[in-house]
């Protein structure tokens, strides 16, 4: 009877221990119904590809395109599964592979693997979207780290996704394999003809968040933030573009990167998005206190801005666009918004200078209360954002949520001497001292809060405001999103103040994200003048 109790510490070990985690597709045999003879499926694909050159025959281009792309998906098949490397395997069935330092190609000795978008599990978002067109769109991944280890600056965490469109080129010699970057290609030149590149543009979106435990750890990242640390930063979802103006995304509470994700995929498909802009993911653990981690936003955005400088397109980085939801907008809001004395006003009431504090705890305060705020965007989006806090902040089952948070040992000790000369707590006893985490600073009581809204919006920046109404109340002032009410999220002045039938999620809402259309091709005409 004691074996299977002995049993049970190991089998939690192994959950706990994430031995289960998601692996890329290999394949290391050909699937059955791709094992037609090559020598078949090339002549289908070359006759295929003939009609679709030829423009006086426009009505059978459908068919032809049918044909092609089964073609060369049974093609790509045998190209992709068994030993030795992709030129061998190209030479084995008689073609070969484009020259990978062509600015349209994917180098495929830089992926870890490469498979067919069809065999990933899209459920996990509400739209699949595709471009029909020719080629076989296939993802591309390339490992970099787990979570909490070094990786290249900038770089996601886990692997990198990529956008792949696979067609098999047919002319004079040899067919030539090309792995398109989809994300900056559109097009296909077949013999005179131009044909739009098939593309999947979910499956590359969602298999990062199968392949990635950012999204797993939101309580973690609430609870024991200093686990988290070396997460806290920015990604880029491509190589930073100097001819791009980048978007960037800031999420909330319990939140991480992956709030973004269904804005990302129906952003994706759109060609005058991925011509015009670029996506910089800000993440950090939602635990510490807003304004805490709005210094960590401005440090890390100033050390990006930086690199992308060295890299060019200055002007680009002067129109960027940052979209924020819920207690990322206090993080945003705060970082573009000059704060004068009025933040540390509202904290302390000994000038700076007179402040009897240790060195460290004078660096935070400053950097916290007294800093120089972001200059570069010129257009913010706020989401379902409790500007004047959120009353769930003082509600029981929140307080005891706060009380769990175990906040970093060193922010600890400055954050106890910083509220002792704010008046909090008893000087003689530092254990009676209130620590404000992110719950704490997220009531309507807050001195962060407090703080925050003496500060008017700055006239260089354009705001909108995207408001979620869960439709139990009558009058809109009266309305709610279920976590931060219409008085809280309502704010002016703003160019616009969208109200969309969601709860606090906004960021999953279609409509959400057709308003975020509109306002960043509204971004694109204004900064063209």
């Amino acid at each position: 009877m004691k074996r299977p109790l002995q049993i049970i510490p190991v089998l939690l070990l192994v959950v706990l221990c994430g031995c289960g985690a998601p692996q890329p597709p290999k394949c290391t045999s050909i699937p059955r119904a791709s094992r037609a003879p090559a020598a078949t499926l090339e002549e289908s694909a070359r006759s295929a590809w003939d009609v679709l050159a030829d423009a006086s025959k426009r009505e059978q281009w459908s068919v032809a395109r049918a044909s092609y792309n089964d073609a060369v998906a049974k093609l790509f098949d045998q190209l992709r599964c068994g030993g030795s490397d992709w030129n061998a395997r190209a030479a084995a069935l008689g073609t070969r592979i484009a020259d990978p330092d062509q600015p349209r190609e994917v180098k495929l000795e830089s992926l870890d693997v490469l498979f067919p978008a069809s065999e990933v599990n899209t459920k996990s978002l509400a739209h699949h979207n595709v471009t029909e067109g020719i080629g076989v769109p296939v993802v591309g991944w390339k490992k970099t780290s787990a979570l909490g280890q070094k990786r290249p600056t900038y770089y996601l965490p886990s692997g990198l996704p990529y956008n792949v469109t696979v067609t098999l080129s047919f002319g004079e010699g040899q067919p030539v394999w090309n792995f398109t970057k989809r994300w900056l290609y559109d097009d296909l030149q077949v013999g005179s003809v131009t044909h739009p590149l098939a593309a999947d543009w979910t499956a590359s979106n969602a298999f990062y968040w199968q392949m990635c435990q950012l999204d797993d750890l939101t309580i973690q990242n609430v609870l024991m933030p200093e686990r988290y640390l070396e997460e806290t930063g920015l990604y880029f979802l491509q190589p930073y573009d100097p001819n791009k103006i980048p978007v960037v995304m800031v999420h909330g509470l319990k939140s991480s990167p992956d709030a973004f994700k269904y804005i990302i995929n129906d952003l994706a498909p759109e060609p005058w998005f991925r011509k015009n802009y670029q996506i910089w993911l800000f993440n950090y653990p939602t635990g510490t206190p807003w304004l805490y981690n709005s210094m960590k936003f401005r440090e890390m955005m100033g050390s990006a801005l930086a690199y992308a400088r060295s890299k060019g397109g200055g002007a680009k980085l002067n129109q960027m666009v940052i979209l924020s939801h819920s207690m990322g907008g206090l993080i945003t809001r705060s970082s573009v918004t000059d704060p004068g004395n009025r933040i540390y006003d509202a904290h302390f009431e000994a000038l700076f200078k007179d402040l009897k504090v240790k060195p460290k705890t004078r660096e935070l305060i400053q950097k916290t209360m007294l800093y120089k705020p972001l200059t570069e965007p010129k257009r913010v989006v706020f989401m379902a954002v409790p500007h004047r806090g959120s009353p769930m902040a003082n509600l029981r089952p929140s307080l005891i949520l706060g009380n769990l948070i175990r906040l970093p040992k060193l922010l600890t000790v400055d954050m106890v001497d910083a509220a002792v000369h704010s008046g909090s707590g008893d000087p003689k006893d530092t254990k009676k001292v209130p620590l404000p985490t992110s719950i704490t600073s997220l009531s309507p009581k807050s001195r962060s809060i407090v703080g925050l809204n003496k500060l008017p919006l700055p006239s260089t920046i354009t705001f909108h405001s995207i408001i979620g109404d869960r439709g139990k109340g009558g009058l809109l002032k009266d309305s709610s999103d279920g976590v931060v009410p219409y008085w809280s999220s309502h704010i002016t002045p703003v160019a616009s103040e969208k109200i969309v039938p969601y709860h606090h999620g906004v960021t999953d809402c279609p409509e959400t994200a057709e308003e975020l259309k509109r306002i960043l091709k509204l971004h694109l005409q204004s900064v063209s003048h």
